[in-house]
């Protein structure tokens, strides 16, 4: 009797596709069903023990842990801010995902969008800044990040798919391309485990791509991006290239033990924000001679440049909105209403007619003149008064001078009766001489005297306004009268451009004194009023502005008991020094950006600033020095090379043009080839040398999980599965505030270790730390310090104490740091220092 055969499964060759639809959902440990989100979750905890703490988590042992709207999210990177302030990226579609009630710890502050996420430091941040991005921290700051997400199957229901169907998974972060018009990523291409390529390969949404994409073998890649990778890998054009692949962390499926993870495909993994791995820059500077680097930079700076002189217009009109508010709360009276225009224009109409023995046209042009020469007047009385170390003595008491005020105190609302101001009008031996000059323009009608004064006041205020309104918008200034010379030109208007500054530093020495009293028990007048060898002030507008920053910003959290500051309260200033205050900040955050992109344009750029920065402070000080003879800019007080001086009057310069732009680029790029050994090798070499770590603080990232899933039935193929993208986010830098923990470093015991030293061979204990000096590296020290010097005998070890060591470190730092805290830049390190007093912990 014959027996059957067995039965046999046949698989196919050629797989069919499978028909099943697979999708992504968040844990099922966070999800929300009435809310179904397809994006993996990032997770964030404060631990080693994150891994123990995740599966409590998923468990239901413990809630998730909870999110700080001002630690967790921030602002984007600068480099993905314009200099207008504008998002580099398609901000809609890198819009951050809504988190929900629980998720994180309310919070209060100036500026929260709906949501409860802050959205910078005050409330005008929101209508001219991007929305704030979650923020990841790295190991170092003890903080550990992990992304999770459930495989389900599209069916009704979203049943589970089988835990061993899930052949292989892993995540990949992929970086943000600067591109305000797309969304677009790229993709960490290693060259080995030390270097590697950030290289825009494949499609933004990995999710929908068809065919799918397998981490582990790319598709061949454009032919524009084939030069690119031939040289990262060093290969010529006859070599072909590896295969490629993306660098992917494990995913693991959770352990069914944890909570209700058996009747789910929950996959997560570590999420590796720090690499040590170094970026090849794609940018590499090119060339085998030094004709070859020259060109390479020149092109480089020239295109950075190109790109940063294109946003200017946007700067500008963000400049010009705070400036103009600024001159309006310090320098600018009010511009004249209808009807004192109308008085004004009166009195033009009364000195014409009545000019003594001079034609209509004469008439017209020296009353035109004089209106310019009593302007020139004003300018110089406001300077007089600004300038003056009285002015700078009221400041320190409170008694800052507003716009109205600077005006009476020096009486330039009356600068039309200044003797022999109009002499220069008169034409010995043809005309009207100078008495009779100064009597039609200075002497008042019968009755009119008060008047009389008030329309030159009008006169002049309405020239004034007509002046500053075209300097601010770069339009040619109107002339006073056909046929008369301009008698105040741009660089004079500058001038009041550095008299709102001045009153700025005025307005802010005002708001620091008040803190010197709240914190010091003294205004520190000295320290206040001290000056350079070139007789600006030592605390200019920056340094200031950090201290009020720093400390207002912590007095507006008075109320939270956590961030409480150690000093008593602090009335705010009034509203207006508050305001004008507000206006220079945002002056300088109008042009941090263009700062930094400037920075990026290489050194030649730079040394172009230089060159820029002495030429325009040449000029400035012979218009300041033009109403009051031996003043300057620096000699008022000011400092060209800080914000927002630099700015507003030099690169790129409120009133700066085009050609202004074109000129800066010739000359920045042309230094290159005039000095290539001192500028282009140079700085060749030092980008060649420079580190690019994978991950850094200056681009936005985000995750993607992947999963090889096997068919349904065995006749099915295998497929790989993307999830979407997860949340955008930030990378802290090292040396993050936010991120840093606390760390307790304890002093030795002086009283025990004296007690301790004649133990030392008792206990046969060896507590040194060796230094050997090999012969010629030693140092001598001496009673002075020119007795210092190198010791060129032969080589020595030589032991000390380990505590000595760290006594040695306390009493250095505690000299750095009270000579740093004394210099006014960096007064504000007091802040971060608290002393408590400490006993031994009890038994």
């Amino acid at each position: 009797m014959t027996r059957p055969r067995a039965a046999r499964i046949l698989i196919p060759a050629d797989r069919r596709a499978p028909r099943e639809r697979l999708e992504t959902r968040s844990p099922f440990f966070l999800a929300q069903p009435a809310q179904p989100d397809a994006r993996p979750r990032l997770l964030s905890f404060e631990s080693d023990s994150f891994l123990d703490d995740f599966l409590a988590v998923a468990g239901g042992t413990r809630g998730a842990p909870v999110l700080l709207p001002w630690r967790d999210w921030a602002e984007p990177p600068a480099a993905l801010v314009d200099a207008a302030g504008a998002p580099r990226y398609a901000a809609a579609a890198l819009a951050r995902r809504t988190p929900l009630s629980g998720e994180f710890e309310a919070s209060s502050g100036p500026a929260l969008d709906a949501d409860g996420i802050p959205h910078g430091v005050n409330a005008t941040d929101r209508g001219r800044t991007p929305a704030w991005l979650r923020k990841l921290y790295l190991p170092l700051h003890e903080r550990f990040n992990l992304i999770a997400f459930d495989l389900v199957c599209g069916a009704p229901g979203q049943p589970r798919v089988a835990r061993d169907r899930i052949r292989a998974s892993g995540t990949v972060i992929r970086r943000l391309v600067a591109d305000p018009g797309a969304e677009r990523w790229e993709d960490w291409i290693a060259v080995d485990d030390k270097h590697g390529a950030w290289l825009a390969l494949l499609p933004a949404a990995l999710d929908t791509a068809s065919p799918a994409i397998d981490p582990a073998a790319l598709p061949a890649p454009e032919a524009a991006l084939e030069p690119r990778l031939r040289t990262l890998f060093g290969l010529d054009a006859t070599q072909p290239l590896p295969p490629l692949a993306l660098a992917s962390a494990p995913l693991a499926l959770l352990p069914p033990d944890a909570g209700e993870a058996a009747q789910h495909s929950t996959l997560y993994g570590y999420l590796p924000v720090f690499s040590a791995a170094r970026e090849i820059p794609p940018q590499a500077i090119a060339g085998d001679s030094a004709v070859a680097v020259t060109a390479a930079l020149a092109a480089r700076t020239g295109a950075r440049l190109d790109t940063l002189f294109a946003s200017l217009a946007t700067t500008h009109t963000a400049a010009r909105t705070a400036l103009r508010a600024l001159l309006d709360a310090t320098v600018l009276r009010a511009r004249p209403t209808a009807i004192q225009q109308n008085a004004a224009s009166a009195l033009v109409n009364d000195l014409v007619t009545g000019a003594p023995g001079l034609v209509v046209t004469d008439a017209a042009r020296r009353v035109g003149a004089a209106v310019d020469l009593a302007l020139r007047e004003a300018i110089t009385r406001l300077l007089r008064t600004a300038t003056h170390p009285s002015t700078t003595d009221r400041d320190i008491a409170g008694d800052v001078l507003d716009a109205d005020a600077l005006w009476d105190e020096s009486n330039a609302d009356n600068a039309a009766k200044a003797s022999a101001l109009f002499d220069s009008l008169a034409v010995p031996g043809s005309g009207p001489d100078a008495v009779t000059i100064s009597a039609w323009l200075q002497d008042a009608p019968a009755g009119g005297g008060g008047a009389w004064s008030a329309r030159w006041d009008n006169l002049l205020r309405v020239r004034l306004h007509r002046l500053m309104d075209a300097w601010l918008a770069a339009d040619p200034l109107p002339p006073p009268a056909s046929g008369v010379p301009a008698l105040i030109g741009a660089d004079d208007l500058a001038t009041m451009v550095v008299l709102g500054l001045l009153r700025l530093r005025g307005c802010r020495v005002s708001i620091v004194a008040r803190i010197n009293l709240a914190l010091f028990g003294e205004n520190r007048a000295a320290e206040l009023k001290a000056t350079a060898a070139d007789g600006s002030f030592q605390l200019g507008l920056c340094a200031l502005a950090e201290t009020i920053e720093a400390v207002l910003t912590q007095e507006s959290a008075r109320d939270d008991i956590r961030t409480t500051p150690p000093w008593p309260q602090i009335a705010p200033p009034t509203e207006w020094i508050g305001a004008a205050h507000a206006d220079g900040e945002a002056l300088v955050r109008t042009y941090t950006p263009f700062d930094d992109a400037l920075a990026g344009a290489g050194k030649a750029a730079l040394e172009e600033l230089g060159a820029r920065l002495a030429s325009v402070e040449a000029r400035l000080d012979a218009a300041i020095g033009g109403f009051l003879p031996g003043l300057g800019l620096a000699r008022s007080g000011l400092r060209l090379d800080e914000q927002p001086t630099r700015g507003l009057l030099a690169l790129p310069g409120l009133g700066g043009t085009a050609a202004d732009a074109v000129s800066f680029r010739s000359a920045a790029t042309a230094r290159y080839g005039a000095q290539p050994e001192r500028l282009a090798l140079a700085e060749a070499r030092a980008a060649d040398t420079l580190p690019r770590l994978r991950f850094d603080a200056d681009h936005l990232y985000a995750a993607w999980g992947w999963m090889r899933v096997a068919g349904y039935t065995p006749c099915e193929a295998e497929r790989i599965v993307w999830t979407p993208r997860s949340e955008p986010f930030s990378i802290a830098d090292p040396t993050d505030l936010l991120g840093a923990r606390p760390a307790s470093i304890r002093m030795p015991d002086i009283p025990r270790l004296l007690r301790d030293i004649p133990r030392i061979a008792r206990a046969r204990a060896k507590p040194f730390a060796g230094i050997a000096a090999p012969a010629g590296s030693g140092v001598r020290t001496g009673a002075e310090m020119a007795d210092t010097r190198r010791d060129f005998g032969l080589g020595m070890i030589c032991n000390f104490g380990i505590p000595v060591l760290t006594i040695c470190a306390l009493v250095l730092f505690n000299i750095i740091f009270s000579i740093l805290v004394a210099l006014p830049s960096f007064s504000w390190m007091l802040l971060l220092k608290v002393c408590l007093p400490f006993t031994r912990r009890e038994p």
